[in-house]
């Protein structure tokens, strides 16, 4: 996981670039990230392995193993709090390389501020949707360096 951490500036940075020079992304993999991405955030506050890796690429799969999901979503707890059900507002989206990237902001129980969560979105060769790529940025988040 530590591979796939920026530095909250230069992903924000990134992902305004990343943004402004392309389209929207598919109001389908917009569709799946909606209910992935729900998914995903709630298995994350409620440490559920089994249901964080249902809707994830291989290579997300073998990025965070068990421990290292563990080991974020207890820094994730520690930083922003646990994720608000349902709190989740699609704030922008687009395709860079043949991904579809959407940017959402959420509500967590220790952050004053939004949360701003990104997914990359990935389609696999059976046209299946798949997570392939996730940040988090808020003010709390920035306070602590993910080791």
């Amino acid at each position: 996981m530590k591979k796939f951490l920026v530095p909250a500036a230069l992903a924000a940075f990134m992902l305004a670039f990343i943004l402004s020079a392309c389209s929207g992304a598919g109001e389908e993999a917009v569709s799946f990230a909606d209910t992935a991405t729900e998914n995903f955030l709630i298995a994350l506050s409620s440490r559920d392995y089994e249901s964080y890796k249902r809707d994830l690429s291989e290579e997300m799969l073998k990025a965070v193993p068990e421990k290292e999901f563990v080991k974020f979503s207890s820094y994730l707890e520690e930083t922003a709090g646990e994720y608000i059900k349902g709190s989740k507002k699609l704030s922008t989206s687009g395709i860079q390389k043949g991904m579809d990237i959407v940017v959402y902001l959420a509500d967590y129980t220790k952050e004053s501020e939004k949360v701003r969560v990104t997914i990359v979105i990935s389609k696999k060769a059976d046209g299946d949707y798949k997570i392939s790529g996730s940040w988090f940025d808020s003010p709390g988040i920035r306070e602590k360096e993910y080791q």
